[in-house]
């Protein structure tokens, strides 16, 4: 009974949440209540007994998505301009048939998904019979790097192709990013070097936990490069790391040496194994190991650079 009531406020806080972030008109406060809507949505998958997408949505969803989401806010409003401007009003009639077609459109949706028929084999069924050939025991992570390998190395190419795009349309470093670090006469607060030097270390070993633990629990380069990602935000919040206009070749091999290496793995499993994306018996565990780690760097530093609003990042030590 507790559960259901749980489960029944949990749904009714979402659809809640929902409604006011597209309702609202203050960016602002739609922002902030996206944040809130992603961290409920962790809630909610790991009530559905999904560790691993419960980590992603809390980390990416809610953590950085409403980091970049504040960080272009910042970026629309007009330089000197505090606070949000007041929105045009949208006609009545015009909300009215927005209002009337979303509604259609969901009903078509929900009512073509009650008319499916349950398949006599699953993807998930298919993946957990053949989890002993994937070489590892997490059946998340044999489906993102045995299954369906050519899904994810898409999914990270999508991310350093929105960081090109990004690169196109940056505005001058002076409007992009978190802006300037306030300083104030004082100094900083005196306990954030203390913060620092704990908050750092730890995020590296969870991340570092995370990539590990992905071959046989929940975890995984995404769940790792997004840890990473939230220290180069702080690091980044703090004036630790500055912006520059330049990538450094460190950088520069870390924003695709992911990428190359899943599709140079990949390619050689042609000939070593006779199919793209698959790797030679024996050698399966620690070919996804490594690939891991390199698209944990490749996740987390266009997250980091897209927050920046840069093309490099330099630190400045304290």
């Amino acid at each position: 009974m507790i559960d259901r009531a749980f489960d029944l406020l949990l749904i009714g806080g979402m659809l809640g949440l929902a409604v006011q972030v597209v309702a609202s008109r203050a960016l602002f406060r739609s922002v902030v209540l996206f944040i809130a809507l992603g961290l409920l949505m962790a809630v909610v998958w790991a009530r559905l007994a999904a560790p691993d997408l419960a980590l992603a949505e809390a980390a990416i969803g809610a953590g950085l998505t409403g980091a970049l989401l504040l960080a272009a806010y910042r970026a629309l409003q007009p330089a000197g301009e505090a606070g949000d401007a007041e929105p045009a009003a949208l006609p009545r009639r015009w909300a009215l048939v927005a209002a009337v077609l979303s509604g259609a459109l969901v009903a078509a949706i929900g009512w073509a998904v009650l008319g499916l028929e349950p398949p006599a084999a699953s993807a998930g069924r298919e993946a957990l019979a053949r989890l002993g050939e994937s070489g590892v025991k997490s059946p998340i992570t044999a489906v993102l790097l045995s299954f369906r390998a050519v899904d994810t190395l898409a999914e990270v190419v999508v991310l350093f192709a929105a960081f090109l795009g990004a690169r196109v349309v940056a505005e001058p470093l002076g409007r992009a990013g978190p802006g300037p670090r306030p300083d104030p006469a004082g100094g900083e607060p005196v306990l954030m070097p203390l913060l620092l030097r704990v908050t750092v270390p730890m995020g590296v070993l969870v991340a570092g936990y995370l990539l590990w633990s992905g071959g046989h629990q929940p975890g995984g380069a995404f769940q790792a490069g997004a840890v990473l990602a939230a220290l180069g935000v702080l690091l980044r919040l703090t004036g630790r790391l500055q912006p520059v206009a330049e990538t450094s070749p460190a950088e520069r091999l870390a924003l695709v040496g992911g990428i190359v290496l899943f599709s140079a793995i990949g390619l050689a499993g042609a000939g070593m194994a006779s199919a793209v994306l698959a790797y030679p018996e024996g050698w399966a565990y620690t070919l996804i190991l490594l690939i891991e780690t390199g698209l944990t760097l490749a996740i987390a530093l266009p997250l980091t650079l897209l927050f920046s609003g840069s093309a490099g990042l330099r630190w400045r030590g304290r």
